[in-house]
């Protein structure tokens, strides 16, 4: 995957959710690729590692996804390189509540140029469904 510069933003919005699961459980959970099938829907059903890039294949087409190393500050930031070779940044971190037992997941939605109003706010519905799967997921476990 080649890198290139992100393009300039007009926007961005942060969405989280409480999740009721310790944040050692939640980040290994989180940090692991394969299960972003499992609750980020606008991927696809299944990811498998080639040639060292993780691939998805789903509603966008075949995408490639690089995901920041493991880290000890709950940076689980990735970038997600469509079929057009466009990429597209996504911050996002898990930070530890005060008392250990329960987490907060931030991910930011980065309004790229051209991105109407409404196709914003689509997306970030998208986002919301996704992170409520991921609670039902975390706070069952």
């Amino acid at each position: 995957m080649t890198h290139h510069p992100p393009p300039p933003l007009t926007d961005a919005l942060t969405l989280g959710v409480s999740l009721a699961c310790p944040w050692d459980k939640a980040y290994a959970f989180l940090a692991d690729p394969g299960h972003l099938p499992r609750w980020a829907s606008g991927l696809g059903d299944a990811m498998r590692q080639k040639d060292g890039r993780w691939i998805a294949e789903g509603p966008l087409g075949r995408v490639a996804i690089r995901f920041e190393p493991h880290n000890v500050l709950g940076v689980l930031d990735h970038t997600v390189e469509l079929p057009d070779g466009r990429q597209s940044y996504n911050p996002m971190r898990l930070i530890r509540d005060a008392g250990g037992s329960a987490c907060i997941l931030l991910f930011t939605l980065l309004r790229q140029p051209g991105v109407e109003d409404e196709q914003f706010e689509a997306d970030a519905a998208w986002i919301r469904k996704d992170l409520a799967k991921l609670k039902s997921l975390l706070d069952e476990a």
